[in-house]
């Protein structure tokens, strides 16, 4: 063989091999940025989610916070041995507090709620229609009613957070 035929051969051998080198390069860059874009949808998807859960977790530890103030509030009334009207008018603000926690919150704090105004409305009616009645009976009632809800409230977060660390 002379030299002009192997040189032509060995550029030929040569170039194929770079032109292999450089598919099979492509072809595993390709396969990487594949795997680096799943994973970056991955990510933002569970982004999505945690930030979702975080907004919406916000809101409701506000609305129970203030439905619990509220309801509390009620309690000292009671205690204090205030009028009816004066209890009628905190019952009227836990009913308000009561419809964001029935909005924000799942059904088990909201039903939690409802029966914690209940049980204010009751013992507003017991005060206003009874002379001399025992009012501390009534306000371990309401409290028992608002403990309800504490536990109720606290369930709905803790699932809250058990959900958000499953996503993280």
């Amino acid at each position: 063989m002379d030299a002009g035929l192997a040189a032509v051969l060995g550029a030929a051998i040569g170039g194929g091999l770079a032109a292999l080198t450089a598919v099979v390069t492509s072809f595993f860059t390709l396969r990487v940025a594949r795997l680096q874009l799943k994973a970056q949808e991955s990510e933002a998807a569970r982004q999505r989610r945690f930030d979702s859960l975080r907004e919406r977790r916000e809101p409701r530890a506000k609305a129970y916070a203030d439905f619990l103030n509220g309801a509390e509030h009620f309690v000292e009334l009671v205690v204090q041995g205030q009028p009816a009207e004066a209890l009628m008018a905190q019952v009227d603000e836990m009913s308000k507090l009561q419809s964001t926690v029935q909005i924000w919150g799942p059904p088990t704090v909201a039903a939690a709620a409802a029966w914690a105004v209940k049980g204010a409305i009751r013992a507003t009616g017991r005060i206003h229609h009874e002379e001399n009645v025992s009012r501390m009976p009534m306000a371990a009632e309401t409290n028992s009613l608002i403990a309800k809800f504490i536990e109720a409230a606290r369930a709905a977060i803790e699932e809250e957070v058990t959900e958000q660390q499953r996503t993280a």
